[in-house]
């Protein structure tokens, strides 16, 4: 077990290392980049930032540290996200690998209604106490670039 926790620990430095050194802008540059520093890897789980106008991966601290409805906003801003109630849950929907980010943006908004998120890959379930602040929810979400799903 002590190896194995040892094993896991230098593969994650080399994680950290490698996306602290070098632009990496997709998941096959972040895997080849891990492969060649001698760890065999298909996918990775760490975080992408802005840097000089485009998206790479960076290790978590690299991410901004603001939180709160602006961090929300901005993660509105860089990716398409739709809403829609479900009783006391609204559900969003937005890219593949972009639901954790956009549940942890929810998380630090502060938005009163929000009891708590659930995070998939491209969904996020968020929790309000009734049916009718799941509605008011998705209509103050709207004002952050989340655009309601069309309920046909």
């Amino acid at each position: 077990m002590r190896e194995a926790l040892a094993r896991k620990h230098h593969r994650q430095q080399a994680l950290l290392r490698v996306v602290t050194q070098q632009k990496l802008s997709t998941q096959q540059d972040l895997v080849r980049a891990l492969r060649t520093a001698g760890f065999p890897a298909t996918q990775a789980t760490v975080v992408k930032v802005t840097r000089d106008g485009t998206h790479a991966y960076a290790p978590p601290s690299a991410a901004t540290t603001g939180g709160g409805a602006e961090r929300l906003r901005r993660f509105c801003e860089d990716y398409p996200v739709e809403g829609a109630v479900a009783s006391n849950l609204v559900v969003l929907r937005s890219l593949p690998g972009t639901a954790n980010a956009l549940a942890a943006a929810l998380d630090t908004s502060g938005l009163a209604d929000v009891v708590g998120t659930l995070a998939g890959d491209d969904t996020v379930f968020v929790a309000a106490s009734s049916d009718r602040e799941a509605k008011s929810l998705l209509g103050r979400l709207t004002t952050f670039g989340i655009a309601k799903k069309d309920s046909r």
